[in-house]
């Protein structure tokens, strides 16, 4: 605390004062005062000074505060020795991995990762490629141009969002049962596909020490038992392996379905027009 400036005057000039203003004021006034001067020098236990002689009360006050700056230098030194939460949070974090030690060995295992790899790579350029053929089959259904098209499909920057306006407009663009369930049953394997691919597109990949991958962690909040944890762990096997291939074979055969379908697409939309045409006349 920053001590005040010292007064212009003298100690028994001010305790002549006191007396003064004690002399003044009357009875119980007098008595109030004098317990307010005694507060507000910090003191309750001593006289105030008389003239003349040296101001106990002031020392006393002084003392006080010297303590109070004592007290509070020993606080501030406790509180640096003591670790911040920045410094408890980072002595959680775990040793870093030996990169050297982990490269060294995953040469010796190249092999073992490479059937995941071109397994994930086929996931992803067939969902890929399948997914531009929605710019086709909005063509069809808005009755506009490839570029009109594109336009309505890169503003929709999900997959959900593209096959959500790909299945409301068949609800009212095609009135052909059938074809509809045919698109329908396409948006389904779309959904279907998206599932796999996104399980090992957003997901993290624990490596031994030998630089095997072992298991795929999801990226999200899991619930169970009562208790939140982050991510479920699955262990990458050859049964997973198989159903990652024929997540790659269905990919294939939807593509062949969706290039058939849009002949369908464009004379069902065709018929839709004649028989709304029609029906207007």
């Amino acid at each position: 605390m920053a001590r005040k400036r010292p007064s212009a005057h003298s100690d028994a000039q001010f305790a002549l004062f006191i007396e003064q203003m004690k002399g003044i004021l009357e009875g119980g006034a007098g008595s109030e005062f004098d317990h307010a001067v005694r507060r507000l020098i910090g003191t309750g236990k001593v006289d105030l000074p008389s003239a003349g002689s040296e101001d106990t009360g002031l020392q006393e006050a002084g003392l006080q505060e010297a303590g109070l700056e004592e007290a509070g230098a020993e606080e501030r030194s406790a509180e640096a020795a003591s670790p911040s939460p920045l410094a408890r949070t980072l002595s959680d974090l775990p040793e870093p991995p030996d990169f050297d030690a982990i490269e060294a060995a995953a040469r010796e295992t190249g092999a073992s990762r490479a059937p995941l790899m071109v397994l994930i790579g086929k996931l992803v350029l067939g969902s890929a490629n399948n997914e531009s053929l929605l710019i086709y089959i909005l063509m069809v259904l808005l009755q506009t141009d490839e570029p009109s098209a594109a336009i309505v499909f890169s503003t929709l920057n999900t997959t959900r969002a593209r096959l959500d306006l790909v299945s409301r407009l068949a609800r009212v663009r095609i009135s052909d049962r059938e074809t509809r369930d045919a698109l329908d049953e396409v948006v389904k394997h779309f959904n279907d596909a998206n599932r796999i691919r996104n399980e090992f597109l957003h997901a993290m990949y624990t490596v031994d020490g030998k630089g095997v991958i072992t298991h795929t962690q999801t990226m999200r909040l899991i619930m169970k038992g009562g208790r939140t944890s982050f991510g479920e762990q699955t262990p990458i096997d050859r049964k997973r392996l198989d159903g990652m291939g024929k997540a790659c074979r269905d990919l294939i055969n939807l593509n062949r379905k969706i290039w058939e379908l849009l002949p369908r697409l464009q004379e069902a939309i065709a018929n839709t027009n004649a028989k709304d045409a029609a029906a207007a006349r």
